[in-house]
């Protein structure tokens, strides 16, 4: 496992919370006071939340770039005109658990994962069993939209602040953390195992199956998925935006970049919202489907053993 970076900024620790405890979310004066790379944590169970930075950034990808598919441009050029928070990490298993046990939400009893040297839908498989062991501080999956959704609103009403999942734009701005290569780290896949999780050495010799999957030269030393932040950030202070599960975005599908929103808005008119779109990459995918340009899309109430969340957070004036 790679060693964890310094944390870069200031971490505001407001105190525990759990059910039925009193919250402690941010002042307006300690909001106001945050900056770039600024970490805070608004109760025990809360994910730790990383402040972005406004900005401007080219969205998608170039014509030029390898394994580029159409439905990721035409590349346009969005601004972000006030910063926000977005998990520092993935959401994770602990506090997932946190959600399911105090808002009693109902997860199902199926799960769509790799068994049996197929991808399918599984009865008895969920984001407490998915197939592979995890500890808490492994990112939840077998996470649909819905569930993603719900926690959200969960958390909002935990804290009074407005948790989110974070647009389709927002996630790409913050997961380049300024850069405009294949990988927030640049175009090498053999650096792929220091930044991100995914179809790799490791995989091929400990997924039942894998052994005909095309994957990373590299060995990272999770055949599935990783502890959260197990891996170097990005630009931003930002862990996994590479890797280990897809993330849920609050968009809906769109086939391609054609009349998408310029200001980093959510863009939900004319869209497929039976469907909504995921991005990432994760543990069980090869290095063309690990970009930070690439876009996946499943329906809202389905649960993928490659699918978690990763959270935003509006901060004020």
């Amino acid at each position: 496992m790679h060693a964890l970076r310094p944390l870069l900024g200031i971490i505001i620790w407001l105190g525990l919370c759990g059910p039925g405890m009193a919250q402690n979310p941010l002042s307006a004066a300690q909001e106001q006071a945050l900056k770039a790379k600024d970490s805070f944590k608004e109760c025990n169970d809360c994910p730790e939340m990383l402040v972005v930075p406004a900005g401007a950034f080219a969205m998608g990808s170039p014509k030029s770039e390898k394994a580029r598919a159409d439905n990721e441009g035409p590349q346009h050029r969005v601004t972000i005109a006030m910063a926000f928070a977005l998990g520092k990490l993935e959401v994770t298993v602990d506090q997932f658990a946190a959600f399911v046990t105090e808002s009693g939400h109902q997860m199902g009893s199926a799960c769509d994962v790799w068994q049996d040297g197929k991808w399918s839908e599984q009865p008895g498989r969920s984001w407490r069993d998915p197939g592979f062991g995890q500890s808490g501080s492994h990112p939840a999956a077998c996470i649909s939209w819905e569930d993603a959704k719900a926690y959200a609103a969960w958390l909002s009403g935990r804290t009074g602040k407005s948790y989110r999942l974070p647009t389709e734009a927002k996630w790409e701005y913050a997961a380049r953390g300024g850069t405009t290569t294949r990988f927030h780290f640049g175009k090498a896949e053999k650096d792929y195992c220091r930044y991100g999780n995914g179809a790799d050495q490791a995989a091929r010799n400990g997924v039942p199956g894998a052994d005909k999957w095309k994957v990373l030269a590299c060995n990272d030393g999770h055949p599935y998925t990783a502890p959260a932040g197990s891996f170097a950030p990005n630009g931003f202070g930002l862990h996994d935006t590479h890797g280990n599960v897809f993330e849920w975005t609050e968009d809906c599908w769109h086939d391609n970049y054609v009349g998408a929103p310029s200001d980093g808005a959510a863009w939900i008119a004319g869209g497929d919202c039976d469907n909504r779109v995921l991005r990432g990459g994760a543990w069980g995918y090869p290095p063309d489907y690990l970009r930070v340009a690439v876009r996946g899309k499943i329906g809202a109430a389905y649960r993928y053993v490659n699918a978690g969340l990763r959270v935003a957070r509006t901060l004020g004036p």
